[in-house]
């Protein structure tokens, strides 16, 4: 019986490479991890199970790299847009351009407040400044490190659709 890219004696061979691409673009090691081993537990049993599991380690890497990119982007994006134009030092020379500002963060506030089960909380951490870690939001939100990229990404997709125009609630 051929053995499958999942097979934990393998971890050695490819745990380098990953650790090595994790620190290239600051991503959680163990979240990386935990998504490699997800897929290659989902796949079926290879010729090459150590080829197969260094290719799912890039291909997860580059799915990770890019959402942290987008996700960077997208808190750029809405802090641009929240701030409605307003300077660094919180001041604006036009009070509808202020007024415009604090009903956007208050639209955000309650569209964050409306989203299932964990995703309130853990949304409201990532926004903190300074940023938490993995680490510290793992201990805040009483959840396991290696869920909360997961557990991110999908509450991020909800907030996508709850923000998007025409969306009924």
């Amino acid at each position: 019986m051929r053995p499958t890219a999942a097979d934990p004696s393998l971890r050695p061979a490819f745990l380098g490479l990953l650790r090595a691409l994790a620190a290239s673009r600051a991503l959680d090691p163990e979240d990386l991890e935990q998504r490699v081993w997800l897929r290659a537990a989902s796949e079926p049993r290879a010729s090459r199970p150590e080829a197969r599991l260094r290719a799912l380690t890039l291909q997860e890497f580059h799915r990770a790299a890019t959402e942290e990119q987008e996700y960077a982007e997208g808190l750029r994006i809405c802090a641009d847009r929240v701030s409605g134009g307003v300077g660094e030092d919180g001041r604006s020379a036009d009070p509808e351009l202020l007024a415009l500002a604090a009903e956007r963060a208050r639209e955000l506030r309650a569209t964050v407040a409306r989203l299932p089960s964990r995703c309130p909380a853990l949304v409201a951490a990532l926004l903190e400044s300074p940023a938490f870690s993995y680490r510290e939001l793992a201990e805040e939100l009483a959840m396991p490190r290696g869920s909360i990229g997961p557990t991110r990404s999908r509450c991020l997709g909800c907030l996508r659709r709850l923000l998007r125009p025409g969306h009924a609630g």
